[in-house]
Order: structure tokens, then sequence, then C-alpha cells
């Protein structure tokens, strides 16, 4: 059975760190860091593909994960420190399709329901070659985040729109998968909860994640939260038996991802309501230890950590949305990317960019 680690109404501790930039960096520096920076945009769109809502939808070309299905090699005191999702495999069913391996699975098509398959068109051409979708890809309605595994399965979570028709928010807690040699869409695993869902907020799960060194899929859901209520959690899915194994209660979070401190391993969580950067530790199984730090604070103009992610370099790249529980639609030119840096000496993280 699932844990309930504390109390809907139990707030973070705050480990205040400085987020100001260092005094000097070198000139080849900042431009590494402001590229990496706007990686991080290239990642979730491409030009002239607009989500409808600021959570709403995602693109990310396949051929971005290494497909090395082997883990990362642990040391003495355990995980290897770095990214831990690098073993991200691409479904093996879009070459028996007569795909190339440049291709990318989209939910952002302004009006295509649920998941589709593209492939660019040649010469960098912004009209696609190929486009498929498989006759189960809708059963969820409109899509939003989506992550794969280090064999190429790739789950997926339900995002609302312009209206709840199409996804009626006592399915928002659904998880779906799309298996890597059939295709084929199905339910994964309806994520439990205490709180059924609110007229004031139309959303369940937010996002998701995936450790290769646990085999763990972390989602954070914030179904039944309301202004003065906050009652979401964040799950962590052993993968091995597609049950929820552990759970972190009343933190309504938004972006999600883990990382291999040298001190250990750490799951880094954005707020869905403040402008802040969370982490928990991590135990050997992947489990929730102890309780929430807060690492950073966003300073920019767009400032609710809609992604978090991890670069070659270690450095966090996180991208601040506006964002209030609503159905209003926005863009992805309504958006700040940050960059930030670890020092392991003082064990804090301290802001590149902007």
């Amino acid at each position: 059975m699932a844990k309930k680690k504390r109390s809907a109404n139990s707030p973070p501790s705050s480990t205040a760190v400085s987020s100001a930039p260092p005094a000097q960096v070198a000139d080849e520096t900042r431009a590494s860091d402001k590229a990496s920076a706007n990686r991080l945009g290239l990642y979730i769109a491409i030009a002239g593909i607009v989500a409808v809502l600021a959570i709403g939808g995602a693109l990310v070309w396949l051929n971005r994960s290494s497909g090395n299905s082997s883990s990362p090699p642990k040391l003495a005191s355990g995980w290897a420190p770095g990214p831990v999702n690098l073993c991200r495999g691409a479904p093996k069913f879009p070459t028996k399709l007569g795909f190339s391996n440049a291709v990318a699975f989209s939910t952002s098509e302004r009006l295509n329901k649920g998941l589709e398959l593209i492939e660019p068109g040649a010469g960098g051409s912004l009209e696609y070659a190929k486009r498929y979708q498989d006759p189960t890809w809708t059963m969820g309605g409109y899509l939003g985040v989506f992550v794969a595994d280090r064999d190429g399965n790739v789950y997926v979570a339900p995002s609302p729109r312009i209206s709840l028709i199409d996804n009626p928010p006592d399915k928002a807690n659904i998880l779906y998968k799309v298996d890597t040699n059939s295709g084929v869409m199905s339910e994964y695993l309806n994520l439990p909860t205490d709180t059924p869902p609110s007229s004031e907020n139309p959303y369940g799960i937010l996002a998701l994640t995936y450790d290769c060194d646990t085999n763990s899929l972390y989602v954070t859901s914030v179904m039944g939260s309301t202004r003065a209520k906050q009652v979401g959690r964040i799950y962590r899915v052993d993968l091995k038996t597609g049950q929820v194994a552990d759970q972190y209660d009343g933190v309504d979070a938004f972006g999600v991802a883990p990382f291999n401190l040298p001190t250990g391993k750490r799951l880094y969580f954005g707020s869905a309501r403040t402008p802040e950067v969370y982490s928990i530790a991590l135990d050997g199984e992947g489990n929730f230890s102890g309780e929430p730090r807060l690492e950073v604070t966003l300073n920019g103009a767009f400032n609710k950590p809609r992604r978090i992610d991890f670069n070659a370099r270690n450095q966090m790249l996180v991208r601040g949305i506006d964002f209030n529980f609503t159905l209003s639609a926005t863009s992805e030119d309504r958006r700040t990317d940050y960059l930030f840096g670890y020092d392991p000496a003082n064990d804090k993280w301290t802001q590149l960019a902007p």
C-alpha cells in the first residue's frame, strides 16, 4: 500500500538558497549557459506549433534519447551523480510503419485530439513528411505531458483544453501507456486519490518523469485541490509492478525531475502555486525520505515551474509559465527559461540565466 508522508496542510521546510548569479562568469560560459536555456525551449515546442494551454501539449523528438538500456554505474555511496534519464529509449513501432529515425510524438496539435506521430519535411520544412495516429491514441481525450522508459514504452497523461467534454475531471488522474512494439495505447493506471475533483480546478496529472536507476515513474497530480486547500500528490510508480509504490501527500507540484547529487538521489519539483522549486531525498528504491527543502526561487516574469530538466553539465534548467488552475489560453511565448548551476561545496544552486 502506498504511504502517506505528511498531512495536506503541512508546508515544506524552507531552507533558503540564494538565486543571485555569480559575480563573475567567463564570456564563453555565459554563451554556453544561454544556449542551454534555449535548448530547453526547443525540447518542448517547434516553431509554428503552439500549445492551447500553458500545460496543454508537448512535442519531443524521439531520437534525442540515447536508447542505452544499461543502468549507470554505482558509486560506493550510491548512484552515480548527474542526470538519471539518459537510458530512455525510442519506441520500436514507428520503423514498422515506415518512419525514419527523425520522428516526434506531439500532443500540441491545436485541432487534433490525442497523440500524433510526425516526421519533419526535407530541408527543415515546417510541413510534415508523414503523420500517423493510431485509433487508440484519442481514448484519453486531449493529452499533455509524456515520457518514455528504457524500453521505449511511452506514458502520457490527459490535459483539458477549451472545455471538459473530452476530458472529464473524474478521468484526469488516469495514466496511459503506448506499447513500444505495437503502438497501441491502453489505460495503464488510475492514480488513487482521497479527494474528488473540484469545480475550482479541472486538472489532475500535471507532470511525469522517469528514473533509469530505479525504473520508476514519478507523477504529480493536483486533483481535488482548491484555492484554499492543497491536496495534491507526488506518486512513485514502480514500472516492474505497474503499481504505486510510494506517494507524498499535500503538495501541488508542477514540473518534476530526479537528479543524483554527490550526497544522494533527490527528486526536484516545482510548486504549482508559488515561484519555487523544492527537492526531497529518495532512498535506494526511489521512495520518498524526509521532508522537502526549498532549492531556488524564480524571479522572472513567468515563474510557475512548468518543467525541470538537467543537462550534461549537471545544470538545472527550469521553464516558468503562467498558471492559475484555470482553462485560460496561453502560448509558449509566455515563458521564462531559467538556468541554475550547482555549488557542491555549499550544496546550493545559483542562478546563471536569465
